[in-house]
């Protein structure tokens, strides 16, 4: 029976002690362009834990009392028309997809985002 309760509580102890996983996605857009999108949805969205423009990287928190707040970071990287953000936190739950969520958020600005006008003769 002791044997039976250590095996449970080293399969339930499983997100205290494997850490935050990180979830990239990858936007076809410059990274100066996903930048200003991340910050846009982190300070509309989310509460800033800090913004760093040098290094296109920060970190914010997410949820309440009755779903408990997460810490979320994230920063981008690439090259011309190809940006990946990368996102670590610890387990989200069952209820949300924060990951998920702040993808899509960034998404959703960057396609609100006016375009340059085209030359057209």
């Amino acid at each position: 029976m002791k044997r039976h309760v250590i095996a449970l509580a080293a399969l339930l102890s499983v997100p205290a002690w494997a850490g935050p996983k990180a979830t990239t996605k990858d936007f076809a857009a410059p990274c100066s362009k996903v930048w200003e999108a991340a910050k846009t949805v982190v300070k509309n969205s989310y509460e800033a834990l800090s913004l760093n423009d040098q290094n296109q990287s920060g970190s914010f928190t997410t949820g309440n009392g009755f779903t408990g707040v997460r810490a979320l970071t994230f920063s981008l990287s690439g090259s011309g028309d190809h940006c990946t953000v990368s996102m670590t936190g610890h387990f989200s739950g069952l209820i949300h997809n924060d990951k998920g969520d702040f993808f899509k958020r960034i998404q959703e600005t960057l396609s609100a985002s006016p375009q340059p006008a085209t030359n057209t003769k």
